[in-house]
Formats: structure tokens, C-alpha cells, sequence
């Protein structure tokens, strides 16, 4: 917003008078610039999304080696013998009605004496992204994926960030598993952590997770 320098444009592309746009210098201060993109209305959540990636350098495009290197991560099979197969537990993930990914799932039954066994999961990312990796090296200079009202920018490419490394109903997928022994005052009386396979039951908003424990409370 304090930005108050003006180019003339050498090429404005289709782009119209009122519209946001995205455009790149010319040679010299003198050439002008060029629209290379139309963004659109000002006012727009995707206006404002664009403006702040752009504003704040953060990593969007991912190199084609790293796309490369996800895709064929995706395509790994999951070995039956370094796993405990847990497909046979009816694991949920509950997440916000609007998540686009969905990281850990949990289970819970009682254990006949107040209190509960439960198994903890979430994706096991790294088993599809190696250390010095290309997927690591990207990781590591984005950090975090950032969330915007009609975005994410995500810190893996979407073949993984959105699908294989994501806990999807009906999908059998590789999970990091933390199976708990809680006693009835909630205390945690022992833990364990596996490699495993799970498949999740159902992918579940919070409101209807709510909704449904009220219904037997």
C-alpha cells in the first residue's frame, strides 16, 4: 500500500482500466512494463491472496524437479513387512467442513475399566519425502503451507500435500501411529508409536463430530 512509484505500460495485454494485474519490467525504467497476467477485481479474496504472496516472496511455483520427484513418490507401494496394519480399526479425521488436506485421524473404544485405547494417526510424510531430497530441499524453504480465504499455498506438491499424504475416507495410506492407554481420570498411563497402514472410516467436519456426540450425551 505505501508503494507509490508508476510505470508506463508498454503492453497492456487484455487487460482493462480498474483491474488488478500482474506485470513484469522491461529492460530499462523507460521501456515500461508488461501485463503478463489479469488478475481481476481489486477487491477480489483471490486479489488479495496474489497480492501477499507477491508482497511477502512466498515460494509458490515448485521446481519441475520436485514435481518430478513427488510424482513418483506417490507411486511408492507400502511394505507389508515395516507396517502394522491397522486398516481394520474404523479410524475418522475430523477437520473443518472447508480443510483441503487432512493430517491425523484418531480411534477410541473403551478398555473395559473406565477408561479408553485409543490409536492416534497421521500422515507419514516421511516416507515420501527423504532427507537431501528435492521434496526437502522445497519443504525446507517454505517452511509451513500458508492458508488464505481462497487458497493454500502449500509446502509439498499437491500430489502428496493433497492426495497420497492425505487421510482420505476409503483410501489406505501410510500413517505414523501413537497407540495410547488412557485410565477414566485421563491419565495416560503408557504409549507406543508404529509405522503403519490405515484406512479411514470417514472424513468428518467438527460440527457434525459435535452434533453426533451430543446426540448420545
Amino acid at each position: 500500500k505505501r508503494t507509490r512509484q508508476s510505470s508506463p505500460i508498454a503492453d497492456l495485454g487484455s487487460a482493462e482500466p480498474g483491474q488488478l494485474v500482474l506485470a513484469e519490467p522491461g529492460r530499462t525504467p523507460r521501456s515500461g512494463v508488461k501485463v503478463v497476467e489479469v488478475l481481476g477485481d481489486p477487491l477480489a479474496p483471490k486479489s488479495f491472496s496474489l497480492i501477499a504472496i507477491h508482497k511477502y516472496g512466498i515460494p509458490h511455483v515448485f521446481r519441475e524437479e520436485a514435481l518430478a520427484e513427488a510424482e513418483a513418490a506417490a507411486k511408492l507401494p507400502l511394505s507389508e513387512q515395516d507396517r502394522e496394519d491397522l486398516r481394520h480399526l474404523p479410524i475418522v479425521a475430523i477437520d473443518p467442513v472447508d480443510a483441503r488436506d487432512h493430517d491425523d485421524a484418531i480411534w477410541a473404544e473403551p478398555d473395559g475399566e473406565g477408561g479408553f485405547y485409543a490409536v492416534v494417526a497421521i500422515a507419514d510424510v516421511s516416507f515420501y519425502v527423504r532427507p537431501g531430497s528435492e521434496l526437502d530441499r522445497e519443504a525446507r524453504a517454505r517452511g509451513n503451507s500458508v492458508y488464505f480465504p481462497d487458497r493454500v499455498v502449500p509446502m509439498l506438491p499437491e500430489e502428496l500435500s493433497a492426495d497420497i499424504c492425505s487421510l482420505k475416507e476409503g483410501q489406505v495410506r501410510a500413517a505414523m501411529a501413537c497407540h495410547l492407554k488412557i485410565t477414566k481420570d485421563g491419565t495416560l498411563k503408557s504409549w507406543r508409536f508404529t509405522r503403519a497402514k490405515i484406512c479411514v472410516a470417514a472424513n468428518i467436519a467438527y460440527e457434525d463430530a459435535q452434533a453426533a456426540i451430543d446426540a448420545v450425551t
